[in-house]
Protein backbone atom coordinates (compact mmCIF):
# COMPACT_ATOMS: atom_id res chain seq x y z
CA UNK A 1 0.00 0.00 0.00
CA UNK A 2 1.62 3.70 -0.98
CA UNK A 3 2.33 5.81 1.81
CA UNK A 4 -0.02 8.51 1.83
CA UNK A 5 2.77 10.93 1.30
CA UNK A 6 3.71 9.64 -1.46
CA UNK A 7 0.81 10.10 -2.90
CA UNK A 8 0.41 13.54 -2.20
CA UNK A 9 4.34 13.97 -3.39
CA UNK A 10 3.44 12.54 -6.66
CA UNK A 11 0.55 14.94 -7.07
CA UNK A 12 2.27 17.85 -5.57
CA UNK A 13 4.91 17.16 -8.58
CA UNK A 14 2.88 16.13 -11.47
CA UNK A 15 1.24 19.74 -10.96
CA UNK A 16 4.36 21.95 -10.45
CA UNK A 17 5.99 20.05 -13.24
CA UNK A 18 4.20 20.74 -15.98
CA UNK A 19 3.89 24.34 -14.38
CA UNK A 20 7.43 24.45 -14.74
CA UNK A 21 7.14 23.28 -18.38
CA UNK A 22 5.17 25.71 -19.21
CA UNK A 23 5.32 28.92 -17.20
CA UNK A 24 8.28 30.25 -19.10
CA UNK A 25 6.71 29.67 -23.18
CA UNK A 26 5.36 33.33 -23.94
CA UNK A 27 1.78 31.77 -24.11
CA UNK A 28 1.26 29.79 -21.31
CA UNK A 29 -1.55 30.52 -19.47
CA UNK A 30 -1.88 28.79 -15.68
CA UNK A 31 -5.12 29.04 -13.38
CA UNK A 32 -6.25 27.31 -10.67
CA UNK A 33 -9.83 27.69 -9.53
CA UNK A 34 -13.51 25.69 -8.60
CA UNK A 35 -10.92 23.19 -7.66
CA UNK A 36 -9.05 22.25 -10.61
CA UNK A 37 -5.91 23.44 -12.00
CA UNK A 38 -5.22 24.28 -15.68
CA UNK A 39 -1.79 24.77 -16.93
CA UNK A 40 -1.75 25.47 -20.96
CA UNK A 41 2.10 25.90 -22.73
CA UNK A 42 0.44 27.77 -25.47
CA UNK A 43 1.82 25.42 -27.99
CA UNK A 44 0.32 22.40 -30.03
CA UNK A 45 2.27 20.14 -27.56
CA UNK A 46 -0.62 18.44 -26.28
CA UNK A 47 1.17 16.57 -23.46
CA UNK A 48 2.43 20.19 -21.57
CA UNK A 49 -1.44 21.24 -22.01
CA UNK A 50 -3.02 19.89 -18.56
CA UNK A 51 -5.89 20.20 -16.62
CA UNK A 52 -6.25 18.27 -13.28
CA UNK A 53 -7.96 18.60 -9.92
CA UNK A 54 -6.16 20.75 -7.39
CA UNK A 55 -7.47 18.08 -4.37
CA UNK A 56 -9.10 14.66 -4.42
CA UNK A 57 -12.71 14.31 -5.53
CA UNK A 58 -14.83 14.04 -2.99
CA UNK A 59 -17.56 11.80 -4.55
CA UNK A 60 -18.75 11.49 -7.76
CA UNK A 61 -20.71 14.17 -7.90
CA UNK A 62 -17.79 16.71 -7.30
CA UNK A 63 -15.96 15.02 -9.92
CA UNK A 64 -18.72 15.45 -12.40
CA UNK A 65 -18.83 19.08 -11.07
CA UNK A 66 -14.85 20.01 -11.34
CA UNK A 67 -14.24 17.92 -14.89
CA UNK A 68 -17.55 20.16 -16.75
CA UNK A 69 -15.46 22.94 -15.40
CA UNK A 70 -12.01 21.68 -16.03
CA UNK A 71 -13.77 21.32 -19.68
CA UNK A 72 -14.51 25.35 -19.98
CA UNK A 73 -11.56 26.62 -18.37
CA UNK A 74 -9.29 24.76 -20.86
CA UNK A 75 -11.26 25.05 -24.17
CA UNK A 76 -10.57 28.98 -23.50
CA UNK A 77 -6.93 28.32 -24.03
CA UNK A 78 -7.66 27.55 -27.81
CA UNK A 79 -4.68 24.48 -27.96
CA UNK A 80 -4.98 20.52 -27.75
CA UNK A 81 -5.03 19.40 -24.31
CA UNK A 82 -5.90 15.95 -22.03
CA UNK A 83 -7.61 15.91 -18.70
CA UNK A 84 -5.54 13.96 -16.08
CA UNK A 85 -6.43 12.14 -12.91
CA UNK A 86 -4.55 10.08 -9.92
CA UNK A 87 -6.69 7.11 -9.26
CA UNK A 88 -5.51 7.58 -5.48
CA UNK A 89 -7.59 11.28 -5.93
CA UNK A 90 -10.43 9.41 -7.63
CA UNK A 91 -13.46 9.30 -5.04
CA UNK A 92 -13.37 6.25 -3.34
CA UNK A 93 -9.81 5.63 -5.01
CA UNK A 94 -11.75 3.68 -7.66
CA UNK A 95 -10.44 4.31 -11.20
CA UNK A 96 -13.09 1.92 -12.58
CA UNK A 97 -15.76 4.58 -11.33
CA UNK A 98 -13.92 7.50 -12.54
CA UNK A 99 -13.28 6.01 -16.18
CA UNK A 100 -17.16 5.44 -16.06
CA UNK A 101 -18.10 8.72 -15.40
CA UNK A 102 -15.51 10.30 -17.88
CA UNK A 103 -16.50 8.21 -20.75
CA UNK A 104 -20.59 9.58 -19.86
CA UNK A 105 -19.46 13.24 -20.03
CA UNK A 106 -17.50 12.08 -23.32
CA UNK A 107 -13.66 11.89 -22.30
CA UNK A 108 -12.25 9.26 -23.91
CA UNK A 109 -9.10 7.35 -22.53
CA UNK A 110 -5.62 8.57 -24.02
CA UNK A 111 -2.27 7.47 -21.83
CA UNK A 112 -1.64 5.98 -18.69
CA UNK A 113 1.38 7.32 -16.30
CA UNK A 114 2.69 5.92 -13.29
CA UNK A 115 3.89 7.99 -10.31
CA UNK A 116 6.89 6.68 -8.98
CA UNK A 117 9.15 7.85 -6.49
CA UNK A 118 13.10 6.49 -5.43
CA UNK A 119 14.83 7.98 -1.83
CA UNK A 120 17.83 7.27 -3.92
CA UNK A 121 19.09 5.67 -7.08
CA UNK A 122 20.58 2.18 -7.19
CA UNK A 123 23.93 1.78 -9.17
CA UNK A 124 24.48 1.25 -12.65
CA UNK A 125 23.26 -2.27 -13.85
CA UNK A 126 25.46 -3.04 -16.98
CA UNK A 127 27.80 -1.00 -18.56
CA UNK A 128 26.28 0.99 -22.18
CA UNK A 129 29.15 1.57 -25.29
CA UNK A 130 29.26 3.73 -28.00
CA UNK A 131 26.98 6.25 -26.56
CA UNK A 132 27.86 9.73 -26.48
CA UNK A 133 26.37 12.17 -24.27
CA UNK A 134 25.60 15.80 -24.45
CA UNK A 135 24.10 17.66 -22.42
CA UNK A 136 21.29 20.00 -23.92
CA UNK A 137 22.74 23.77 -23.83
CA UNK A 138 22.43 24.98 -26.76
CA UNK A 139 19.87 25.10 -30.05
CA UNK A 140 20.91 21.55 -31.96
CA UNK A 141 20.66 19.45 -28.42
CA UNK A 142 17.58 21.56 -27.85
CA UNK A 143 15.98 20.99 -31.02
CA UNK A 144 17.13 16.92 -30.57
CA UNK A 145 15.52 16.07 -27.25
CA UNK A 146 11.92 18.12 -28.51
CA UNK A 147 12.82 16.07 -31.75
CA UNK A 148 13.06 12.41 -29.91
CA UNK A 149 10.06 13.51 -27.79
CA UNK A 150 7.70 14.66 -30.49
CA UNK A 151 8.33 11.25 -33.02
CA UNK A 152 7.66 9.24 -29.78
CA UNK A 153 4.64 10.79 -28.80
CA UNK A 154 3.27 11.31 -32.43
CA UNK A 155 3.82 14.85 -31.76
CA UNK A 156 4.31 17.45 -34.86
CA UNK A 157 8.16 18.31 -35.22
CA UNK A 158 7.40 22.27 -34.83
CA UNK A 159 5.06 21.71 -31.61
CA UNK A 160 7.85 20.03 -30.13
CA UNK A 161 10.35 22.76 -30.84
CA UNK A 162 8.14 25.50 -30.02
CA UNK A 163 8.32 24.06 -26.45
CA UNK A 164 10.37 21.35 -25.54
CA UNK A 165 13.31 23.42 -27.48
CA UNK A 166 11.94 26.59 -25.96
CA UNK A 167 15.52 28.22 -24.38
CA UNK A 168 13.90 29.62 -21.36
CA UNK A 169 12.99 25.93 -19.92
CA UNK A 170 16.52 25.24 -19.98
CA UNK A 171 17.85 27.29 -17.31
CA UNK A 172 19.73 26.36 -13.56
CA UNK A 173 17.21 24.23 -12.63
CA UNK A 174 17.18 21.82 -15.69
CA UNK A 175 19.60 18.85 -16.52
CA UNK A 176 19.40 17.31 -20.04
CA UNK A 177 21.17 14.85 -22.16
CA UNK A 178 20.95 13.35 -25.19
CA UNK A 179 22.68 10.52 -26.67
CA UNK A 180 24.42 10.44 -30.06
CA UNK A 181 25.14 7.18 -31.44
CA UNK A 182 27.54 7.69 -34.36
CA UNK A 183 26.51 11.75 -34.56
CA UNK A 184 22.50 10.84 -35.01
CA UNK A 185 20.49 11.62 -31.70
CA UNK A 186 18.71 8.25 -30.57
CA UNK A 187 17.63 8.99 -26.95
CA UNK A 188 17.39 11.64 -24.33
CA UNK A 189 16.35 12.49 -20.95
CA UNK A 190 16.08 15.00 -18.61
CA UNK A 191 15.77 16.08 -14.79
CA UNK A 192 14.79 19.55 -12.94
CA UNK A 193 14.56 20.35 -9.99
CA UNK A 194 11.17 20.82 -8.60
CA UNK A 195 10.05 21.70 -5.02
CA UNK A 196 13.74 20.67 -4.10
CA UNK A 197 13.21 17.49 -5.73
CA UNK A 198 14.83 15.70 -8.60
CA UNK A 199 11.97 15.14 -11.28
CA UNK A 200 12.72 13.62 -14.64
CA UNK A 201 11.06 13.41 -17.96
CA UNK A 202 11.33 13.61 -21.50
CA UNK A 203 12.68 10.35 -21.48
CA UNK A 204 12.68 8.60 -24.87
CA UNK A 205 14.63 6.34 -27.11
CA UNK A 206 14.47 5.91 -30.96
CA UNK A 207 12.52 2.33 -31.36
CA UNK A 208 15.40 1.22 -33.37
CA UNK A 209 17.79 1.93 -30.36
CA UNK A 210 15.81 0.64 -27.58
CA UNK A 211 16.77 -2.23 -25.17
CA UNK A 212 20.30 -1.34 -25.45
CA UNK A 213 20.82 0.47 -21.72
CA UNK A 214 20.45 3.49 -23.52
CA UNK A 215 17.73 5.23 -21.42
CA UNK A 216 18.86 4.39 -18.50
CA UNK A 217 22.58 5.68 -19.45
CA UNK A 218 21.00 8.93 -20.29
CA UNK A 219 18.74 9.47 -17.27
CA UNK A 220 21.53 8.55 -14.85
CA UNK A 221 23.90 11.13 -16.48
CA UNK A 222 21.45 14.06 -16.15
CA UNK A 223 20.68 12.45 -12.29
CA UNK A 224 24.10 12.82 -11.80
CA UNK A 225 24.52 16.14 -13.14
CA UNK A 226 21.43 17.58 -11.22
CA UNK A 227 22.73 15.78 -8.23
CA UNK A 228 26.16 17.40 -8.66
CA UNK A 229 25.00 21.18 -8.58
CA UNK A 230 22.27 20.37 -5.60
CA UNK A 231 23.04 17.27 -3.86
CA UNK A 232 19.54 16.04 -3.90
CA UNK A 233 18.81 12.59 -3.67
CA UNK A 234 14.65 12.03 -3.96
CA UNK A 235 13.21 11.45 -7.84
CA UNK A 236 10.09 11.36 -8.81
CA UNK A 237 8.86 10.94 -11.97
CA UNK A 238 5.65 9.87 -14.25
CA UNK A 239 6.31 6.65 -15.97
CA UNK A 240 4.44 5.30 -19.03
CA UNK A 241 4.34 0.90 -19.32
CA UNK A 242 6.99 0.61 -21.73
CA UNK A 243 9.55 2.68 -19.18
CA UNK A 244 8.42 1.27 -15.74
CA UNK A 245 10.73 -1.53 -15.66
CA UNK A 246 13.64 0.47 -16.44
CA UNK A 247 12.52 2.64 -13.66
CA UNK A 248 12.43 0.00 -11.13
CA UNK A 249 15.60 -1.68 -11.98
CA UNK A 250 17.04 1.75 -10.94
CA UNK A 251 15.02 1.58 -7.59
CA UNK A 252 12.29 3.91 -8.05
CA UNK A 253 8.69 2.22 -6.63
CA UNK A 254 5.10 2.50 -8.04
CA UNK A 255 2.77 5.76 -5.89
CA UNK A 256 0.08 5.84 -8.07
CA UNK A 257 -1.56 5.85 -11.81
CA UNK A 258 -2.51 9.56 -13.15
CA UNK A 259 -5.07 8.43 -16.24
CA UNK A 260 -5.19 10.67 -19.16
CA UNK A 261 -8.00 11.77 -20.94
CA UNK A 262 -8.77 13.41 -24.63
CA UNK A 263 -11.76 15.97 -23.87
CA UNK A 264 -15.62 15.79 -24.94
CA UNK A 265 -16.17 17.20 -28.18
CA UNK A 266 -17.34 20.78 -28.92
Amino acid sequence: MPDPIDIEESNAQFLAAWIHFSQGLPGHRIEHTDGVSVVLSGTDMVLLNAATLSSPATDLQDLERRARRAVELARAGGVPWLFALSDSWSPGGDGSATAELLARLGFKPAVSLMGMVADAITPPRRPVAGLELRRVADAETRAAIADLNSGAYGVPIPAGRASVAYEALWNDRAFGRVGYVGGQPVCSAATFIVEKIRYVGFVVTAAEHRRKGYAEAVMRSCLDDAHGATGFERTVLHATDMGRPVYEGMGYRAVTRFAFYTPPQA
